[in-house]
């Protein structure tokens, strides 16, 4: 489905200006207006901008600093200071290692992209956080979308299913 995203405001947190270019193009292509790409280039830039512009999407870089990146989005989901707890973030990385998803996916973010990535890869990142967005969690230990994700059907036995007719027998 092809959306109209001439008015969707995106903050991109990257650590370098090339980078930014490159999200900048790939949103352009999408028909991001270049007025509603905004830039930062630290975890306390984008934080600052995020809090006084209003932003429909963050894709936020992994800043190896050494995880500033993940720093970012737990401020943005637990600050009190955060305008909109619940926005969609998209986490870039150069890794798809999988402690690297997991830390990104326990922080908060709703999807996730591994550099170097297709024009489409992004776009169907941005058509997931729309179509299909996750149940929000907020708890004394984590905030952000449910972790749950629904994958194949299950072909095993259902332990669940099989304790509760147990207790209701």
């Amino acid at each position: 489905m092809a959306y109209d995203f001439s008015k969707v405001n995106v903050l991109v947190v990257e650590s370098t200006a090339e980078m930014f270019k490159l999200f900048k193009n790939v949103l352009a292509m999408l028909e991001v207006p270049d007025r509603n790409i905004h830039s930062a280039y630290s975890k306390d830039e984008g934080f600052e901008k995020f809090c006084s512009q209003r932003h429909d999407i963050v894709i936020t870089d992994w800043l190896d600093n050494p995880d500033t990146g993940i720093e970012l989005v737990k401020k943005i989901r637990t600050d009190d200071k955060s305008p909109n707890k619940f926005v969609p973030i998209i986490m870039t990385a150069g890794s798809s290692h999988l402690t690297r998803v997991l830390k990104s996916r326990d922080s908060g973010v709703s999807e996730y992209l591994v550099k170097p990535f297709a024009a489409d890869a992004l776009a169907t990142r941005l058509t997931r956080v729309i179509e299909k967005p996750r149940p929000f969690v907020i708890s004394k230990t984590y905030t952000g979308h449910d972790r749950r994700v629904k994958t194949l059907p299950f072909k095993g036995e259902d332990r669940r299913k099989e304790k509760l007719e147990i207790e209701y027998q």
